[in-house]
C-alpha cells in the first residue's frame, strides 16, 4: 500500500489549491489509504484559530482540521523554525520537525502531492 504525503503550500483563501489538497487527503483516507499532511509557506495560516473568511475567500478551511482524526489522518507536520506555533491561537494538532527531519521527510513517501 502506498503512503502519501500532501504538502500544502498555498494560502487557504487566495485560491482553490489548499482546499483541493485537503479534499484529496480526505479522499485517500476515505478509501483507507494512509495519508499525512505537511504545511509550509502561506498554508501555515490555515492553523490559526478563530478564522472568519469573507464570502469571496470561501469556506473556513480551518474547520476541516478538527475532523481529520475521524479520517485517521494523524500526522500533520510543520517545520520547527516557525516559532509562532507556540501561540495560544494556533491549532495544536501539528507535529513540528527540525530542518533535517523536514527535508528527509519527503523521501519517505511513495507519493507526494503539492498544492
Amino acid at each position: 500500500m502506498k503512503h502519501t504525503l500532501i504538502h500544502l503550500n498555498s494560502s487557504p483563501y487566495s485560491g482553490l489549491a489548499c482546499k483541493e489538497g485537503l479534499d484529496l487527503a480526505l479522499v485517500f483516507a476515505t478509501f483507507e489509504q494512509p495519508v499525512d499532511l505537511c504545511l509550509s509557506g502561506p498554508a501555515l495560516s490555515l492553523l490559526t484559530l478563530n478564522q472568519n473568511p469573507t464570502i469571496e475567500q470561501g469556506k473556513n478551511l480551518h474547520k476541516l482540521l478538527a475532523g481529520l482524526e475521524f479520517y485517521d489522518i494523524e500526522n500533520v507536520f510543520i517545520e520547527r523554525r516557525h516559532t509562532w506555533q507556540e501561540a495560544d491561537n494556533i491549532w495544536q494538532g501539528v507535529q513540528s520537525l527540525d530542518t533535517e527531519q523536514w527535508q528527509s521527510m519527503f523521501s519517505q513517501y511513495q507519493q507526494v502531492f503539492r498544492f
